[in-house]
């Protein structure tokens, strides 16, 4: 009774596993909630100075009025509904890529499922970069390079151009999408940085709205200027040592680290001081 049971579950072919409209479930980012914390983030020595010379006032800068959030970042951001279609050839009936859209700011990846050879080192880099996929199992692995430096998270922390992104996407109990993002970064992480934080849930009455942007000169930041803190510098509240959150972190831990990732840090926590505690809770964080 129990094999035939389990003959009559609905089975999802390969092309299916992705394929849909999908909306985020609600969730906050994380973080605790400080401008400038970067404990959980496994940066190296290049990454945080990297993060700490990041000022507010990037995002004013006209040449990044209409910069897209990344595919990567925005799978676990949670702001925009998602559509993944296929590709297929049709005198073969095979399938040539999966085609990726996110309504916030209208990003874009295609997934070549085809064979086809990556680029050359120096071909150009760009938002969406170049991406293959490949099955382990019932999962599709999204491999992607020659990417354009963007942030991993909304104030400093950033992945280089160098780095290679790695997403596994898994289809849970049919109408549920998980992505496990796996950056890799020679540049400005000391060892990889994994993060699930958000499912997606299957919607076909979804419908995703357009996202135009014009670049326009709607800022204070002069032409020609590049808005930075220079090292130690930063007013970011998480970078000042007296400044707290509503958990007490200390400063140390904030500033980020491979071995912030791990449960083992919090005995090295202990003798750290601590600043005092926030009454209230931190405000919740946007998109």
């Amino acid at each position: 009774m129990a094999l035939l049971a389990a003959s009559t579950l609905p089975a999802l072919a390969q092309t299916d596993v992705l394929t849909g409209m999908w909306r985020p479930l609600s969730r906050n980012e994380d973080g605790s909630g400080l401008d400038g914390d970067y404990a959980g983030l496994p940066l190296s020595a290049a990454g945080r100075l990297r993060a700490q010379s990041w000022a507010p006032e990037n995002f004013d800068v006209p040449e990044m009025v209409c910069r897209p959030h990344s595919w990567d970042f925005s799978l676990e951001a949670g702001a925009a509904q998602m559509r993944l279609a296929a590709e297929i050839n049709d005198p073969t009936q095979s399938l040539v890529a999966y085609r990726g859209r996110l309504s916030m700011r209208e990003q874009e990846t295609t997934i070549w499922m085809d064979g086809r050879p990556r680029p050359p080192e120096y071909a150009l880099h760009t938002w969406s970069g170049f991406s293959t996929g490949e099955w382990d199992g019932d999962v599709l692995v999204q491999t992607a390079t020659h990417l354009k430096e963007n942030y991993i998270r909304r104030w400093g922390p950033m992945r280089s151009d160098d780095a290679t992104v790695r997403i596994r996407y898994k289809r849970l109990n049919n109408n549920y999408l998980r992505a496990t993002v796996i950056v890799y970064d020679p540049v400005y992480f000391a060892e990889p940085y994994v993060r699930t934080s958000l499912i997606w849930v299957l919607d076909p009455n979804l419908v995703l709205p357009p996202y135009p942007c014009e670049e326009a000169t709607e800022t204070v930041v002069e032409h020609g200027k590049v808005p930075h803190y220079l090292p130690g510098k930063s007013l970011l509240p998480a970078q000042d040592p007296k400044e707290s959150d509503e958990f007490g972190t200390p400063y140390e831990a904030r500033l980020g680290g491979p071995e912030t990732m791990y449960p083992e840090y919090i005995k090295k926590l202990q003798p750290f001081p601590r600043p005092n505690v926030k009454k209230g809770p931190a405000a919740e964080r946007g998109q």
